[in-house]
């Protein structure tokens, strides 16, 4: 979750509301694909493996969503993009990313919100 907050924080520069909070729904190591960098006709292509990864990003106000989505989504394709780069060269293997924005309205300022997202 850390490397696709500082994503966000590099991509959205000022304009990155501090307010974000950045969660992993789904870790899910299980997939695989088929390698298509093996040579052409080669009967000898490979499984290998792939993380699926879900997070969901928490901002508290509407206008702070649409920051993070950016126009036409652009934003957060670009966070995704570039984020997925970070985590496949720390894992060492192919991510599929999957990003998701919500608002989770005050959540800093609710004690059981912090509780579970790990402040308290």
């Amino acid at each position: 979750s850390e490397l696709i907050r500082e994503t966000l924080f590099e991509t959205l520069k000022k304009e990155m509301p501090y307010c974000c909070e950045v969660r992993i729904e789904i870790f899910d190591e299980s997939k695989r694909y088929l390698d298509e960098d093996s040579p052409s006709g080669s009967n000898n292509k490979k499984n290998k493996s792939m993380i699926r990864i879900g997070a969901l990003i928490l901002v508290e106000r509407d206008s702070q969503k649409g920051i993070v989505v950016g126009k036409g989504g652009q934003k957060i394709k670009d966070v995704g993009m570039d984020a997925r780069k970070k985590l496949q060269a720390f894992f060492g293997v192919k991510i599929f990313l999957d990003l998701r924005v919500k608002v989770d309205k005050d959540w800093r300022s609710n004690k059981e919100k912090l509780k579970q997202y790990g402040y308290m």
